[in-house]
């Protein structure tokens, strides 16, 4: 195929084609939350929760871009097989464990519960997941096509919401306790959307390729320019989400939780008609999201075990969530923190290496670095687990940034220079 230059017009269509991808119906239940429980410091929160999330989708498709997505050239400095395993972690985590149940709780707490409330949680949470499996498993082209369709609709009643929130009536704002950048970051874990590239870096490379990008430097620069475009995108949903969800004080019962707090801006803000279109696009949304997830959970583990089927990694996927989803968007959010706060330190760790890496930083100094960030988010997620009260923990959150819930990135940086020196020494020995 021959080389075609970088095009306008494609790098445009790839980066909406980016943003549709990592903008998930199940995201919208946080920014607003944070936005109400954050009060006068929203901006402070959202920039938090946009590093976590946008930034590092960025980050991580450049630092997967840089090796190709290949995993073993990713990690291989660790172990031959820790980039295979990780990658596993991650399809697992924003697959059956945690954002595919969100998909089908978000569903029923958002396009259902607020128009039938009877309806039983568990039936419909069966029905969704039947219909999940059906789609997959046939490879129905029908949720593809009304997709291409869902993600315009979305953004236009969106738009409209966020226009309505900023030119509601001013409301007093409010400061309220705890650092809020530090909480819009954590929030932004919730997302799961960093976690994406790992295994979606591969898939974006392909697509440029089949466009006839194959230069090595010209498909990093097309990666980069429409990594840009998806991330402005969702900078501006998610701010502005968030500064209405601060501004929602004036209607909202600061107690509810991120599905009832949605639900009640949509319904004072956008009115019925607009409310009812809202949840059924999320609704149709967060169907698609789930049947996307579960062929690419089911895709990875048939690669990975090959003994075992795509039609096994499906059912297995599909009954997983199934279960999990009956517990609630609350309930699932509360099991994924702890595993979050442990896996996010790892993973954000990895990218900076792989972007600031250009052969000259050893195996050893990767070892060292990424085993000390693990210790500290190890101690984060005993904590938010309840086991704050020991030795270790309390040990760990001395730490300079352990208040503000960044421990790890002063660990990150005293232990890479520490593995540095020790790499350089020993290479000064030989």
């Amino acid at each position: 195929m021959k080389q075609k230059k970088l095009d306008t017009k494609q790098i445009i269509i790839s980066g909406l084609a980016l943003f549709a991808i990592f903008f998930g119906a199940g995201n919208l239940i946080f920014p607003p939350f944070l936005g109400l429980n954050s009060g006068k410091d929203w901006f402070l929160a959202s920039l938090g929760f946009n590093l976590s999330d946008s930034l590092l989708i960025l980050l991580g498709i450049l630092a997967l871009s840089f090796r190709s997505a290949n995993l073993k050239s990713f990690a291989g400095k660790l172990s031959n097989s820790f980039g295979s395993i990780l990658s596993l972690v991650c399809i697992t985590l924003v697959g059956p464990l945690l954002s595919i149940p969100r998909t089908g709780a978000t569903t029923y707490e958002v396009a259902l519960s607020p128009f039938y409330p009877n309806i039983n949680k568990i039936l419909f949470s069966f029905l969704f997941f039947a219909l999940v499996y059906i789609l997959t498993i046939n490879g129905s082209k029908v949720v593809d096509r009304v997709g291409k369709y869902l993600t315009p609709t979305l953004l236009i009643i969106l738009a409209i919401l966020i226009i309505k929130g900023i030119f509601y009536p001013d409301v007093v704002l409010e400061s309220t306790a705890g650092n809020k950048f530090s909480a819009g970051f954590i929030e932004g874990y919730q997302t799961m959307d960093s976690l994406g590239p790992i295994f979606l870096t591969g898939i974006i490379l392909e697509d440029l390729k089949n466009k006839g990008i194959s230069e090595k430097n010209d498909l990093i620069r097309a990666t980069i320019y429409s990594g840009l475009i998806a991330v402005f995108g969702l900078v501006i949903v998610y701010t502005g989400l968030t500064y209405v969800g601060a501004k929602s004080i004036a209607f909202a019962d600061p107690d509810l939780n991120r599905t009832s707090l949605l639900i009640a801006i949509s319904e004072n803000l956008l009115g019925r008609n607009v409310q009812i279109a809202l949840s059924l696009v999320v609704g149709f949304a967060c169907l698609s999201t789930a049947i996307g997830l579960v062929s690419a959970f089911a895709s990875i583990f048939a690669e990975n075990f090959k003994k075992l089927s795509y039609r096994f990694f499906v059912r297995l996927g599909v009954v997983i969530s199934f279960v999990l989803s009956i517990l609630g968007v609350d309930k699932i959010m509360e099991i994924s923190i702890p595993i979050l706060l442990f896996v996010y330190p790892i993973v954000i760790s990895l990218y900076i290496l792989n972007l600031i890496d250009r052969g000259n930083i050893s195996p050893l100094a990767y070892k060292i670095s990424i085993g000390a960030v693990a210790l500290v988010s190890f101690a984060d997620a005993l904590s938010a687990l309840g086991f704050s009260n020991n030795f270790y923990v309390n040990g760990i959150n001395k730490l300079p940034m352990a208040d503000a819930g960044f421990a790890f990135v002063f660990v990150f940086l005293i232990s890479l220079i520490f593995g540095l020196l020790i790499s350089k020494n020993q290479k000064g020995i030989e």
